[in-house]
């Protein structure tokens, strides 16, 4: 008997989301939703520190989700179709899947998913992954802290050590070296070379094998279920830019994703997108770039007053780290922000269902 408790267990929690969700669901719900990926690969593939396996969920997640997402009688759309269905409200409500970055797996693994269930979906796309100049550093980081002990190198004068023999002393240093590498603006890549050069690893080579390259991205931009959105030049904190640099990053990045494929580029995902990320300087400057939708990382659904806000749409976030399927659950009824600012008044850390980060 005591072995069939956990699964017991398991199976009252799921209850006890699935009731409190469908409570709040009709207050906090809203019209709709959109939903932020980033990488859809096998779980044999999946990074094993948590600051990178957040953002990968496995094909057999994303079906779960589109066929929960069907069966709940919500709407999928294309985010073309966002403004009007936030203008002018009707039922169904809807929710609009967008992967970020432009991995390879969002072709291989992802793309026959959504076309099994029909579903539509948004791929933003970073140009200097796509064309192989920028290093996708997460990983790169996660490559630069396996198999050693330490990693040791010198920034701005200072010597900077970072123990990572465990996986859990890998995560931490990831996770601080991550803060470092966002907070420095375009000195950001000397940063990356500077770390390269203490362990000899490539800070590209994992672009090249993660990203996909122009002929990838206008393969899958040929799909009739696929919007390319823009993710900016180089994935930078916009708020550590000038006014003129997040000019160059945004509409250079529009400029170039058009030319690539040949059709008009109507939306944008601010890089990281949160809070500490971009705020109303950014909003401004990006509003110059003429896209109908500009997307961040701050979590919350849909309501008629976003028609009027639409520089700075939120998105609900799933984690990797979770069960998929709860925590879609979770933020498409509104539950996890109730959760979650309840556990911020309350000054306690946040409930178990955040989304990633990047």
């Amino acid at each position: 008997m005591s072995a069939r408790r956990p699964a017991i267990a398991a199976l009252f929690r799921r209850a006890a989301v699935h009731a409190a969700s469908a409570v709040v669901r009709p207050f906090l719900g809203g019209l709709g939703a959109i939903v932020v990926l980033h990488r859809v690969v096998p779980e044999s593939e999946r990074s094993k520190l948590p600051a990178n396996r957040a953002l990968e969920i496995t094909p057999e997640d994303l079906r779960a989700m589109l066929a929960w997402v069907r069966r709940r009688g919500i709407e999928p759309v294309a985010l073309d179709a966002v403004p009007s269905r936030l203008e002018t409200p009707r039922r169904p409500r809807f929710v609009a899947f967008t992967l970020d970055d432009g991995y390879r797996d969002n072709l291989v693994h992802a793309l026959p998913v959504f076309r099994e269930l029909q579903t539509p979906f948004a791929v933003n796309v970073t140009n200097g992954f796509a064309d192989g100049s920028e290093s996708i550093w997460w990983y790169f980081l996660e490559e630069a802290l396996a198999g050693r002990s330490h990693l040791r190198f010198t920034w701005e004068g200072r010597d900077c050590e970072f123990a990572c023999a465990t996986d859990r002393a890998r995560n931490v240093a990831l996770e601080t070296l991550g803060g470092l590498i966002r907070s420095v603006g375009t000195t950001r890549n000397a940063l990356l070379q500077r770390i390269a050069e203490a362990v000899a690893v490539d800070p590209l080579a994992c672009t090249r094998r993660l990203a996909m390259g122009w002929e990838e991205v206008r393969a899958l931009a040929a799909d009739p279920l696929v919007t390319i959105g823009a993710h900016s030049a180089g994935h930078h904190s916009l708020n550590r830019l000038t006014v003129g640099e997040i000019t160059a990053e945004v509409l250079g990045a529009k400029t170039h994703l058009e030319v690539q494929l040949g059709q008009e580029v109507r939306h944008f995902a601010y890089p990281f997108g949160g809070a500490n990320a971009v705020g109303e300087r950014e909003f401004e400057v990006v509003r110059g770039a003429g896209f109908a939708t500009m997307l961040t990382t701050r979590p919350a659904n849909l309501f008629s007053e976003n028609a009027g806000r639409l520089d700075r749409l939120p998105r609900l976030g799933i984690s990797g780290n979770y069960a998929a399927v709860k925590s879609l659950v979770m933020i498409e009824s509104g539950l996890s922000s109730l959760l979650q600012e309840r556990a911020r008044k309350r000054r306690a850390p946040a409930p178990e269902c955040p989304g990633p980060s990047l």
